[in-house]
This record gives C-alpha cells, sequence and structure tokens, in this order.
C-alpha cells in the first residue's frame, strides 16, 4: 500500500524500505534480523512490506542498531527530496583545468549511500577529472543531503 505524503502512515513505508535495504546489505534474512532483535519474524516482515505495521521508536533504534547504522539512516526519507534533488544531473568543474561534467544525480546518490554505510568523512562525492586528472567539485553543495 503506497500512502500519500500527506498521510502520517507515509513514513512507515520509506523506514521499511530502508530496514529491508540495510538488512541485505548485512546479508541477513527476515528472520535471522529478527531473531538478532529478539522480535517475531513476521514483525520485521510486516515493517519491510507495504502493509501497515506500527513499531515504537525503541524497537527502529533497536533494529537500526542490530543493522549497524545510524537511526538517522533508517528514517532517512529518500523519497521526500527537494526540488533541488530531483534535478538530472549535479554540474562539477574541475579545480585545474576548468572542465565541466554533468554527473548523473543517480551516480551521486550511490556514492553518497557508500560514504555513510563506510562511514567517511568526504562531505559530498568527489571525482577525478577525466580530462586532466584534477578534482571535479560540485558547484551547488547545498543540493546535497549530507
Amino acid at each position: 500500500m503506497r500512502y500519500n505524503r500527506n498521510d502520517e502512515n507515509y513514513v512507515y513505508g520509506f523506514v521499511g524500505k530502508n530496514i529491508k535495504k540495510y538488512r541485505k546489505m548485512r546479508g541477513l534474512t527476515q528472520d535471522e534480523l529478527a531473531t538478532i532483535v529478539n522480535y517475531s519474524p513476521s514483525f520485521i516482515a510486516n515493517i519491510e512490506s507495504s502493509t501497515h505495521q506500527t513499531f515504537s521508536l525503541g524497537a527502529l533504534w533497536r533494529i537500526a542498531s542490530a543493522l549497524g547504522v545510524g537511526l538517522h539512516e533508517i528514517c532517512y526519507d529518500n523519497t521526500s527530496l527537494g526540488s533541488e534533488r530531483n534535478l538530472k544531473s549535479m554540474e562539477y568543474i574541475c579545480k585545474d583545468c576548468s572542465n565541466k561534467l554533468d554527473m548523473p544525480m543517480e551516480v551521486i546518490d550511490v556514492f553518497e549511500f557508500i560514504y555513510a554505510v563506510g562511514k567517511s568523512k568526504e562531505l559530498y562525492p568527489t571525482f577525478t577529472c577525466p580530462k586532466c586528472g584534477g578534482k571535479l567539485i560540485p558547484q551547488n553543495v547545498d543540493n546535497f543531503k549530507i
């Protein structure tokens, strides 16, 4: 079931998707996660599915801890990205040769996710200029979710 963004139940959809994403990244089954957090497998399955499963902040914290991520990562709503994140690409400029490159937002999102999982200290994804090998710098870092 999909919820309208104005519906208070909207949060359950993206939280469930995030839990499923991090669980799979850790190579855990729903049953294994349920065992770790001491909840029933059906509770975990319902959270990850499109059914409406309520849960406490304590349960959410326990699941996030078991998955090795922060509560903020479980609660991140990448479906409500502002209009600035709906861009098709982000302009990068090489600091050495001024070469301009439009980086697809899908690529940027993947790198941001990798940085988050790896707990990188990078503030935003950086890339190497294909023309001179210099560092490409994004031109509008306010659009990054970090």
